[in-house]
């Protein structure tokens, strides 16, 4: 399962009754909720290409999934710019094996910071961790938004950050 934070946004919070509609990161560069189907499509495309099932999800939808994997897809953003980076978060009280393995495969990939695992309690807190039985949940900020050069690094790699996505999480479950 792979879950493009923000997408759908604000329209899925109306209909959805979401009484907290965050919109997420955005700066010059683009919006959070245009960038995280990109990468969120690029990774299913290439996981169903290599012959997985892939639910793709939005950031607000009534379904309770289950899967082996779950990505929650993110950007993150900081004030002041440029004060934050790449990071994961995974659910208080499991192992975070899962998450020191995605920060030694992407921090090397990611000429900026790589801040650390739970940094914030949206991450270790994440709404969507509660939609999702799997054994695997690791939600995925791929860097700074609202930083000039994390975002400009970013944008144009949209898609290989997908490609990304998927060859870490096939070789998750190869494990």
């Amino acid at each position: 399962m792979i879950q493009a934070g923000h997408q759908g946004r604000p329209a899925s919070c109306a209909t959805l009754h979401v009484k907290k509609c965050n919109l997420g990161a955005a700066s010059a560069a683009g919006r959070e909720r245009d960038w995280t189907p990109i990468v969120a499509d690029a990774a299913a495309r290439a996981l169903r290409r290599d012959g997985y099932r892939v639910l793709r999800r939005p950031a607000d939808y009534r379904a309770h999934d289950r899967a082996r994997f779950a990505a929650f897809v993110h950007f993150d953003g900081a004030l002041p710019n440029c004060a934050s980076g790449a990071s994961a978060g995974f659910t208080l009280g499991t192992n975070p094996a899962l998450a020191e393995r995605w920060r030694a495969f992407y921090a090397p990939r990611f000429p900026f910071a790589f801040r650390g695992l739970n940094i914030t309690t949206n991450e270790s807190g994440y709404y969507g961790f509660r939609r999702v039985d799997a054994a695997e949940k690791l939600l995925i900020e791929f860097g700074e938004l609202s930083c000039p050069a994390q975002a400009a690094w970013m944008k144009p790699r949209l898609d290989a950050l997908g490609g990304l996505l998927a060859r870490f999480i096939e070789r998750e479950l190869r494990r």
